[in-house]
Order: C-alpha cells, then structure tokens, then sequence
C-alpha cells in the first residue's frame, strides 16, 4: 500500500514544476510559492478532520486530535524552516531554468533521505533502495552526458553551471533532510496521523511565506 501511495505522490507532484513555470510568467517567485501552498490548505484541512479519528453521527463530527511531545515539537519546527526554504530555493531555481532541468534535479530528495535517515532514526537502506537512489543519480548525469568526451566528471560541472540547477539540487537536498523530520514528527504523534503533520508544517510554512509574497 505505501509503494501505491508513493508513487501517486510522486505523479502528482510532477506536474507542479510545469505549473509554477506558467504561473511564473504573471507572478513573482514569493507569492507563487505562497500560493501554492495557501491553496492546499482547505484539502489538507478536510483530509485531516476525516483521518484522525473522525467518528460521524447523524448531526456532527466529533475529530479527536492527536497528543504530541516536544520531539514532536522540535521536529516540525525543523521540518517547516527547510520546508519554506526549499519551497522558495525550487521556486527561484524554476524561474532561472527550463522545468525540464530543474524537475529532474528536484527528485534528488531520495539520495538525501536516504543517508540521513540511516544517521538519523536508523532506517539501514536495503539492496532495492540503494538501486533506486543510483538510477536516480545516474540520470542526473545523463542530463549532460554529451560532455563526458571531455571528462569523466564534466557532465556533472556543465550541470552545476546551469543556472537554477545548483538552487534546485539545495532545495532537493533540504527535501531530503524535511523526509526524515516528518517521519519522527509521526512517530511522535498518538495515534500516528502523517495528515496531521503535513497540516499543521503546511499551515507554519504558509505563515512564514506571508511576509515575502505581501
């Protein structure tokens, strides 16, 4: 069920790059990156209401919210702080770039994961995931394989001198770490609800992208 979940995540999340880039004509990179999420809180906020415990009767519904700990605490304030980060950094990187650059680069977030969930909560990578991060890897590289006649690693230099490219492979990298966070975030809430969290980070981060997009 999570591969199914996953991979419908990462469906969707696709087009958002060839969005922004439209809307980035007419709008300026804070807002858009302001409106985005602003725009999902209505969904975030009904899924979480039916998700956590919601018991209905014929003339209400009554949500028992989850009980949380200071871990919780500490790992949400960190998760929204890279978040917004992130969200502004894949924003800037879009309107400097094509989407099709820049949308590859943004799913480096696996690579980060990867190794900092080992570190971090413990999570060992099997064979499989180790694969998947290399092919992930390898078609960054493929991005500007033409130049690998004049270098083993040159692709990879040509890359990092596109503009947007390094600004979208930070972004991907503070994804990564934002994956880890948001696990122990769950782990830390009672009952377990990964809508909850991804409501209230959603909500923090919103608030801390209003200066900027006003």
């Amino acid at each position: 069920m999570y591969a199914l979940l996953a991979l419908t995540a990462t469906v969707l999340t696709s087009f958002l790059p060839i969005l922004n880039k439209q809307i980035l004509r007419d709008a300026r990179p804070a807002l858009v990156a302001w409106a985005i999420n602003a725009f999902s809180l209505p969904v975030l906020a009904v899924g979480t209401f039916l998700l956590t415990q919601c018991k209905l009767t014929p003339f209400s519904c009554t949500t028992h919210l989850p009980q949380i700990d200071s871990i919780f605490i500490i790992a949400l304030f960190a998760s929204f702080v890279l978040n917004w980060a992130a969200t502004l950094l894949s924003t800037y990187a879009l309107e400097k770039a094509d989407a099709s650059l820049v949308s590859p680069l943004l799913t480096f977030n696996p690579a980060f994961t990867l190794l900092i969930a080992w570190g971090a909560i413990g999570e060992t990578p099997g064979l499989r995931e180790t694969i998947g991060v290399a092919v992930i890897l390898c078609g960054a590289y493929l991005l500007e394989v033409e130049e690998a006649r004049t270098g083993l690693l040159t692709p990879l230099k040509v890359l990092l001198r596109r503009p947007g490219a390094l600004l979208a492979i930070i972004a991907s990298a503070l994804w990564g770490t934002t994956t880890v966070l948001e696990k122990l975030a769950i782990e830390h809430t009672t009952p377990q609800s990964g809508s909850f969290v991804a409501l209230t980070g959603t909500v923090l981060m919103v608030v801390l992208l209003t200066p900027g997009a006003f």
